[in-house]
């Protein structure tokens, strides 16, 4: 993958300056240390930054059709583009290069807007068709690579990171409140919202084909769906089902002209990927992890445990305190966005560490939490249904029947208990607005989808649409390891692997004994030691706030300072103040990942609106 980003003149009077476009190239040049380009005429500037890994000499990008009348920027990557290509040439098509993205110019040409669902890998890109002088914008099924964009003067702008977006001149950052409120709320955003106002995303699995601002409209082309099973097939079929399925992903995200390594964490997930890899290795591949000084999350027994099995070439890097203190404001500049959590300094870190090896791209196991039921609420879910469910007030199925499109789904916690406390939190003149911006009272699911799912399946869906594409593959994901020139693949969301799950019955991914990832576990055992199989969930958390208030970093306490709280007007210095003594309590810490972090939240709101010099 790389940085892409542009300019579309939507009004068409020849008013794209060169020197802009080069600044906003510049803001995602650490997203493509091997080159950069540009396209520009009349009406559009097409910017690119290359982070190679396929046809080195010949790969750069923005690159056009045989006829110069498409011109295409995309990052990402194209898994299956070797059986399209074959296809296409069959086809009479002529390529220029041997990149994998090539073949999106050539499946336009065939199918125009469809050609996005022929296509399984990760990607944000853009079309330019100079026959009808419009633009087709599309991010991939799960929303791994990113996708920003704004309209602003009959311009409509667009790149990988937002602070590119920013270079234009005229737009200013605006803080996002209802973004800030959903952070509250939820996991994380919810597209197409971002933390700046009027700065949105591209949902994932949707397009755009558009001349005019009038005709700007996110269209859906692929949804988690879940299709009525009529025939159970039983576990050893879906196991090895699976395995096939997964080993065939890991399989094309390996295929690269440069090094690839894979993360251990010392989950059940990473753990299948190091293993498959492993399995094919005619060499030792790189392996990273991270641990942490603090025993209480360290995992490192586990770590070994996976990388003496697959006799890896491993890189572990010990994280401090300190070390959280001198990642935080690179996070936040980067990740674009405040955090419910501090272990995206982690994954900063470990990037760094791939990176000072050479490395260019790891797997990773994200998602299969998400699809295969990982997540403790999963049992939590399991059990209340046991119980013959939880009694929630009217007022609360009434919320959620807004909210998630289901009355009786709970998800995380009760949404009227916290209404209840956004006041508190809130400064007195932005909680009086608090009915403007409020996260509740607003749909984020769509109306239905979820109400004839099961248990499972429910929460399945909330955790992709919340969790998933604008947090775990986001700010924790592409952002972490982009920021020093490392893309992540993800075998477990690959579009085989999902269709898969999606026509899996849910008692093979957590059974009637409560046992998460079932059907995962089963098919991991010859690949996996039977001590990563056996041990308790543990979910990757770095160490919480506390630890950080610890290192008396100077720009910390400066953000949680009572000047500056009053003097940003966010949040109600006297419940920080609250917290900050309840956090510096000898003996006390967060229950995560069941307690809300909330000084994290201000601490992290309060940062980014410093770093990105917004106003509300």
């Amino acid at each position: 993958m790389c940085g892409i980003t542009g300019i579309f003149d939507m009004k068409g009077e020849n008013r794209i300056r060169p020197e802009i476009m080069d600044n906003m190239i510049q803001a995602v040049a650490h997203r493509g240390p091997d080159g950069q380009d540009r396209y520009m005429d009349s009406r559009v500037g097409l910017g690119f930054v290359r982070l190679s890994f396929l046809d080195p000499e010949g790969g750069m990008q923005p690159i056009t059709n045989e006829t110069s009348d498409l011109v295409l920027v995309c990052n990402g990557e194209i898994f299956n583009f070797l059986e399209l290509r074959k296809e296409l040439e069959g086809r009479g098509h002529r390529f220029r290069t041997e990149v994998d993205v090539e073949v999106i110019l050539h499946l336009y040409e065939e199918y125009g807007t469809d050609a996005v669902k022929r296509l399984n890998g990760q990607f944000a890109f853009v079309i330019y068709d100079r026959r009808d002088r419009s633009i087709f914008c599309a991010r991939d099924h799960v929303g791994i690579a990113p996708f920003f964009y704004t309209v602003y003067d009959g311009f409509f702008i667009f790149a990988s990171e937002i602070k590119a977006i920013l270079q234009y001149p005229g737009i200013t950052g605006r803080l996002n409140m209802h973004a800030v409120d959903q952070l509250l709320t939820f996991p994380g955003c919810r597209a197409p919202n971002t933390f700046f106002k009027d700065i949105y995303t591209l949902e994932n699995g949707h397009f755009m084909k558009f001349c005019t601002a009038k005709s700007i409209r996110q269209q859906e082309y692929w949804d988690v769906r879940y299709p009525e099973i009529t025939e159970d097939r039983g576990e050893d079929y879906y196991a090895e089902s699976l395995l096939e399925r997964i080993e065939q992903a890991v399989k094309i995200r390996l295929h690269a002209q440069v090094p690839i390594g894979f993360y251990i964490s010392g989950g059940l997930d990473s753990s299948v990927i190091a293993g498959l890899i492993n399995r094919s290795a005619r060499t030792p591949y790189h392996s990273f992890s991270i641990d942490f000084a603090d025993r209480s999350v360290s995992e490192s027994r586990f770590q070994r445990c996976v990388q003496r099995n697959v006799k890896s070439l491993h890189h572990k890097k010990l994280f401090t305190q300190q070390d959280m203190a001198r990642y935080f404001k690179p996070v936040i500049y980067h990740g674009e966005t405040p955090l419910r959590e501090t272990y995206n300094t982690a994954s900063m870190a470990l990037s760094e560490m791939v990176h000072e090896t050479g490395v260019k791209a790891v797997l990773t196991g994200e998602g299969a939490d998400e699809f295969f039921s990982g997540y403790v609420g999963y049992k939590f879910d399991a059990a209340r249904k046991k119980e013959r469910g939880m009694i929630l007030t009217d007022e609360e199925k009434a919320v959620n029947d807004v909210v998630y499109g289901d009355p009786d789904f709970f998800y995380e916690r009760s949404l009227t208990e916290l209404e209840n406390i956004k006041p508190q939190i809130y400064s007195k003149d932005v909680g009086a607005s608090l009915k403007e911006f409020t996260a509740v009272g607003r749909p984020v699911l769509k109306p239905g989808v979820i109400r004839n799912l099961d248990e499972q399946q429910k929460r399945s869906y909330a955790d992709y649409k919340l969790r998933l594409p604008e947090h775990l593959l986001a700010d924790h994901g592409d952002r972490m390891t982009f920021a020093n020139a490392i893309e992540a693949r993800y075998p477990f969301l690959d579009i085989n692997v999902l269709d898969l799950a999606v026509r899996m019955p849910s008692r093979y991914k957590l059974d009637s004994s409560l046992n998460e990832k079932y059907i995962v576990k089963k098919m991991a055992r010859g690949i996996v030691p039977d001590e990563i199989i056996s041990r308790t969930k543990f979910a990757f958390v770095a160490p919480g706030v506390s630890e950080l208030l610890k290192c008396k970093d100077e720009y910390v306490e400066t953000l949680l300072s009572e000047k500056s709280i009053k003097g940003q007007g966010i949040f109600n210095w006297d419940y920080v103040e609250a917290l900050k003594r309840r956090y510096q309590t000898e003996g006390f810490r967060l229950n995560l990942p069941f307690d809300t972090d909330y000084l994290i939240i201000v601490l992290t709101v309060s940062a980014f609106y410093d770093i990105f010099d917004l106003s509300l």
